[in-house]
């Protein structure tokens, strides 16, 4: 039966690649339509039976959103595909649910702990926010990041599924990367796309982000992808994800983001604190070949580190400044309750309109801001409860390739948590179901040790 679901696994993942990558290049079209429809209904009725591949069409989801637009330099509408899948997975989960009422669920700690911050941050929000309907569009996403979490933590029952969800983030990571290189060739052609970022500093925009956002799926995913290349014996596979890496460092280099580069030098640093040993030096060293070929033979290499040397003099590092302010002052005002989640516009003085929904860019001021201090303690207790069990993982790890990629996933949330000081990323619906579906993916990772046959 497992091996029989791997292979559905496996077809489906490969499925998945080539259909995006089809409307990638190409667009959408009528036999694309025709095709999705079929596979749609095919992947409803598994994802009843077979609940890690809700859990891949949740991930993949986020792909369909990233189709609109690719010109004007524009956000534009989303195709609200997320939410879609997100409202009929959640349906279908919960009937399988109903009709098993009479098995015992096993609670984990986390998932328990995200009850008492879902309570609170959505009913204080709608006792004191001025636009209540923004707390609820905000809200969602913080409620998205928790279902991802419970689906991967239940659905994950074997190495073939951990295996699985690794390698669909990883050709997640590389799609997005595809997106980004279809963007430059929509901006006039590739040459002409890069003349553009060099430019205007920052072109890339998808239907549910621009590029600092997008930044930050690297900065989650390279280390993970790291993890798994030095955990997988085989040589095939590591070339693969060699491959895999080429395209996702030059897809943060796109982006231009700043923070989202710092960051994942910061992760780096740490990862390789812990990883690099004799084992792992030849991977090291051929990843090092890798990250100088991307810098070395991209031409915004130069623009990047220009504008990290300028970052002082920037005038998104003045408005945040200004924003911070803000942000500390709503906090005072509401210390309790905070002033609602979204909702931190309506109390800025500062150029930023009432009908805009900012963000303060810094998690720890915005949970201050929106959630006051109850629920801020609620909200990091979390990353609080979710660092303690990676690192008590990583200290008692027995197996030596179990335990340098325990360490991957460690660097990931950190990196991750380094950008939400200057990033509006685990407030945002895509961001946070990969970042805490790497969290459920984390709590499973004891079905790989040897003895787990």
């Amino acid at each position: 039966m497992i091996l029989n679901e791997l292979y559905k696994l496996r077809y489906l993942l490969f499925i998945e690649l080539l259909l995006l990558t089809i409307f990638t290049f190409y667009g959408p079209t009528p036999l694309f339509f025709s095709f999705a429809s079929i596979l749609l209904i095919i992947i409803l009725y598994l994802a009843f039976n077979y609940p890690i591949i809700a859990l891949h069409t949740i991930i993949f989801s986020i792909l369909i959103d990233s189709f609109i637009p690719f010109k004007n330099n524009s956000t534009g509408p989303s195709l609200l595909m997320v939410e879609l899948f997100l409202a009929t997975l959640m349906g279908i989960m919960a009937i399988k649910i109903l009709l098993n009422l009479n098995n015992v669920y096993a609670f984990n700690k986390l998932i328990i702990a995200w009850i008492p911050f879902l309570v609170w941050s959505l009913l204080i929000g709608l006792l004191v926010a001025i636009d209540k309907f923004r707390v609820i569009t905000y809200w969602k996403n913080y409620f998205a990041g928790f279902f991802s979490l419970s689906l991967a933590y239940y659905s994950i029952k074997n190495k073939s599924h951990i295996k699985s969800i690794l390698v669909g983030i990883i050709i997640w990571g590389m799609i997005l990367s595809l997106i980004e290189i279809k963007i430059l060739f929509d901006l006039g052609g590739f040459t002409i796309g890069i003349v553009g970022l060099f430019l205007k500093k920052n072109l890339l925009t998808v239907g549910w982000g621009k590029s600092n956002y997008l930044a930050a799926f690297f900065v989650i995913i390279i280390p993970i992808t790291l993890g798994y290349l030095f955990y997988n014996p085989s040589k095939k596979i590591k070339i693969l994800l060699s491959l895999a890496l080429i395209l996702m460092l030059f897809g943060i280099i796109l982006t231009l983001s700043r923070g989202g580069i710092l960051a994942l030098f910061i992760a780096l640093i740490f990862l390789f604190s812990r990883v690099l040993k004799g084992k792992t030096l030849v991977p090291f060293i051929m990843v090092l070949i890798i990250a100088a070929i991307v810098l070395l033979f991209n031409p915004l290499t130069y623009v990047l580190f220009e504008r990290i040397s300028a970052i002082e003099t920037s005038g998104s590092y003045f408005s945040r400044i200004n924003f911070y302010v803000e942000v500390w002052n709503a906090f005072l005002n509401h210390p309790i309750t905070g002033v609602g989640i979204g909702n931190l516009s309506y109390y800025a003085t500062f150029i930023i309109p009432p009908s805009g929904a900012p963000s303060a860019h810094n998690i720890v001021l915005g949970a201050l801001g929106e959630i006051g201090i109850v629920g801020a303690i609620l909200y990091f207790t979390l990353f609080g409860l979710v660092i303690r069990s990676i690192y008590l993982g990583y200290r008692k790890e027995n197996d030596e390739s179990l335990k340098i990629l325990r360490w991957c996933f460690f660097a990931s949330i950190v990196g991750g948590l380094v950008h939400s000081l200057v990033e509006p990323t685990l407030e945002g619906l895509q961001f946070s179901i990969i970042f805490w579906t790497i969290v459920g993916v984390y709590s499973k990772l004891d079905l790989l040790k040897p003895s787990d046959v």
